[in-house]
């Protein structure tokens, strides 16, 4: 079965109804650039969640700790000024057009997962844009580790790519909002359970 991770949550009502909802892995984004960036500070909410499910401190640069007592796995495209080992990282690749699954391949770091996100020159994710969904599939039967799918997700959209793709999990963020940062939870509802279905 594919997992589902909730990403570019802002909000304790909408981390709490994607709990109900069943979803394996939460988002929180530490990349100030972002309009979902939840600020170093405002973590209380954060805190007063489950233990269960994964929590996961998602950035573009990983350039600074986050509180361990709080969160299990960090998430990021570039690593090189990561001031401490993480025992569990996803590592984010966004393959640039023309790239093959090798090229890709050779490009991931000690990780415990990747995650294949669409490329975008503008932003580290939650664009929206869509991965290539053969390439992604290519991927995923290479992999030695559990590929995680982004890039353009909706409720409408994940069924059929889970079926032909059949990575270990699938993550959304943009498709599934009202605007930056805050969700639509009848998407986030029908996002879930189109992922569990397929």
């Amino acid at each position: 079965m594919t997992r589902v991770k909730i990403c570019g949550l802002t909000r304790a009502m909408d981390a709490e109804f994607a709990i109900q909802e069943g979803a394996d892995a939460l988002g929180f984004i530490f990349e100030r650039s972002s309009p979902r960036f939840v600020g170093d500070g405002e973590l209380l909410w954060v805190s007063a969640l489950p233990p269960i499910p994964v929590k996961v401190a998602v950035f573009g640069r990983v350039d600074r700790p986050v509180p361990r007592s709080l969160f299990d796995v960090i998430q990021g495209v570039e690593w090189d000024v990561f001031p401490e080992p993480s025992p569990k990282r996803i590592h984010v690749i966004r393959p640039k057009p023309g790239q093959s699954a090798q090229d890709v391949m050779q490009t991931m770091i000690h990780a415990t997962a990747v995650m294949l996100d669409a490329y975008s020159p503008d932003a580290f994710g939650g664009t929206g844009h869509r991965i290539d969904v053969q390439l992604a599939k290519q991927i995923v039967k290479e992999s030695k580790i559990p590929v995680i799918l982004a890039g353009g997700l909706t409720p409408e959209n994940v069924g059929d790519i889970v079926r032909e793709v059949r990575p270990f999990a699938v993550d959304a963020s943009s498709g599934l909002e009202e605007r930056p940062g805050v969700k639509d939870l009848v998407k986030v509802r029908d996002f879930i359970q189109a992922a569990r279905q397929a």
